[in-house]
């Protein structure tokens, strides 16, 4: 499958280099001295369609290549089956979340007061 997505993309490749080298082409038998008044233009025009049907080809290989993979990671997956979530009764008793614990500071000191205390530690202020 990899082969034929492969030469699917060289094919694509190929047209657009054809079209783009031979529309630069075309342009240098239409008016040979054109190439003397620029020369990097058409040498320009000519490698980029080379270079772009090679990206082409190069990215459409590649991109075949990731999808016959992530297809076949896909059908793998279905065949084998998606994993069942836990039950919770299966799993016992679940801790619960707790309040945390509310600190005070001494309004006297400012040392911090443990909960539930009448009074500071540090100083004996009454809270």
């Amino acid at each position: 499958v990899i082969l034929l997505w492969t030469i699917a993309w060289a094919i694509v490749a190929g047209i657009i280099a054809v079209l783009v080298t031979g529309l630069s082409v075309s342009a240098l038998i239409s008016n040979p001295t054109s190439i003397l008044s620029n020369p990097v233009a058409f040498l320009g025009t000519f490698f980029l369609g080379i270079f772009l049907s090679v990206f082409i080809a190069v990215v459409g290989m590649y991109a075949s290549i990731v999808k016959v993979t992530v297809d076949g990671a896909i059908r793998q997956m279905e065949k084998l089956g998606t994993p069942q979530a836990p039950s919770y009764a299966a799993m016992g008793v679940q801790p619960t979340m707790t309040a945390p614990v509310l600190r005070k500071y001494c309004p006297n000191c400012g040392n911090s007061i443990p909960g539930g205390s009448p009074k500071c530690p540090s100083c004996g202020a009454q809270l």
